[in-house]
């Protein structure tokens, strides 16, 4: 009886999920040559074709089939890991995270942790990417959710790129952009060493536009209410703006925005690198679910 490595599982349905080499790669940090021969080793170990075409996506029936079961044996594996793990792992898991990504999906992940039974606490702390990726080097997180502006750092478990958009307050006909197209642009924005921040300075610099920031505040909450009000106006990741404000669509007033890559980070500790790499295994799985717009819940 053959057994099958749960990487090369999660390397498949990653595929799956993301429809494609280039993309799944992307996710779990290995090039795509890494992942066409984990493609290739799976099909090996199982004897069976999984893509109708090579390099291809589209599913043959033993494919299908084996996508199901990948999927169960994930979900059972990542279950077992967390609860053993967490009596193993002296005192909490450390999880340092964007503040507007602990809004956006630490929620979802409770629910689901929760309706498992998961036996675990933790320790969350919200801060920008340079600090907490800092606090990580230094030991202080097991699990780190940060941006980075040009590729990944060193030792990512998972990275994905992540599109910023400029937002402003619902219901303003034109809204902020339109109105002060010929002015200094009204910025809100999050503190120094933030990468939306950066990036929509550079962008604006970079066009000549002038500006003026207007609002400075570490948390979600208090860029949202300050854009909502017509305060001004801001840069977040597009899949995370509050439904309160509006994305505005690209147009010639507004620079355009580069894209960040975003990266789960666990660490090197033995002690408590398992729960760890377990627990990242599902925030990572929530992530590749809501990279097409459907989150999980």
């Amino acid at each position: 009886m053959r057994s099958i490595p749960t990487d090369l599982l999660r390397a498949f349905v990653t595929i799956i999920d993301l429809r494609g080499y280039t993309r799944a790669g992307e996710q779990l940090g290995r090039t795509q040559p890494a992942i066409s021969l984990q493609m290739k080793k799976l099909q090996d170990l199982l004897g069976v074709s999984l893509f109708a075409k090579e390099g291809g996506t589209q599913l043959t029936e033993q494919g299908e089939l084996v996508a199901g079961y990948a999927r169960q044996i994930l979900a059972l594996n990542d279950e077992m890991m967390l609860k053993l793990s967490s009596r193993e792992s002296a005192g909490k898991l450390r999880l340092g995270i964007p503040n507007d990504y602990a809004d956006h999906f630490l929620p979802r992940l409770m629910a689901s942790l929760a309706r498992d039974g998961a036996d675990l606490t933790f320790d969350v702390v919200c801060d920008i990417s340079h600090n907490l990726l800092e606090g990580m080097r230094k030991g202080q997180y097991d699990i780190v959710v940060a941006m980075t502006p040009d590729g990944p750092s060193e030792g990512a478990f998972m990275t994905w790129k992540e599109q910023l958009t400029w937002v402003d307050a619902t219901g303003r006909g034109d809204g902020l952009a339109g109105s002060q197209e010929k002015g200094p642009l009204r910025i809100v924005c999050y503190p120094e060493g933030c990468l939306y921040r950066r990036n929509m300075l550079t962008a604006l610099q970079r066009d000549g536009r002038s500006f003026e920031i207007v609002y400075t505040s570490p948390s979600l909450s208090g860029l949202e209410a300050a854009v909502g009000a017509g305060f001004g106006m801001t840069v977040l990741a597009r899949r995370i703006v509050p439904s309160a404000l509006r994305v505005v669509e690209p147009a010639a007033h507004l620079p355009r925005l580069a894209d960040v890559v975003v990266g789960i980070y666990v660490s090197a500790d033995r002690k408590r690198s398992a729960v760890a790499r377990s627990f990242a295994a599902r925030f990572a799985d929530m992530f590749v679910a809501s990279d097409s717009g459907v989150l999980a819940g």
